[in-house]
């Protein structure tokens, strides 16, 4: 998101943008994967269900996006705008890493009805 948000102006060749954006969807993508697999082996019985939940919050956050990015990229611009969807998601990063090492656990103590021996 970084790169892309600096790189998207006339003076930078429009290629490097979309170099930018295809390690952002390739990350995406790895991220959805993982987390479509991780659901319905978590929770087998509600598979259904909890990938349409998943399903529904993203849906939720889509329709969302559109009622303040435009005035979030008129306010701060093309490259700052990216730049605080960056910071957004760095922020995120250490999910999946506190999801593998206390993943257990915390399906264990708040969740009846997920598996606890994977």
């Amino acid at each position: 998101m970084f790169m892309f948000g600096w790189t998207a102006r006339a003076s930078v060749h429009w290629i490097v943008p979309i170099i930018a954006s295809s390690f952002f969807a390739t990350g995406s993508f790895l991220l959805f994967q993982s987390v479509l697999n991780y659901l319905p082996d978590a929770y087998p019985q509600y598979a259904a269900s909890v990938l349409a939940g998943n399903d529904f919050m993203r849906s939720c956050f889509g329709a969302a996006f559109p009622i303040f990015a435009g005035a979030m990229f008129r306010k701060l611009g093309i490259d700052w705008g990216n730049s605080l969807l960056g910071f957004l998601s760095v922020l995120f990063i250490p999910i999946p890493f506190a999801l593998y090492y206390y993943g257990k656990t915390i399906r264990v103590k708040y969740s009846k009805r997920a598996r606890h021996d994977i």
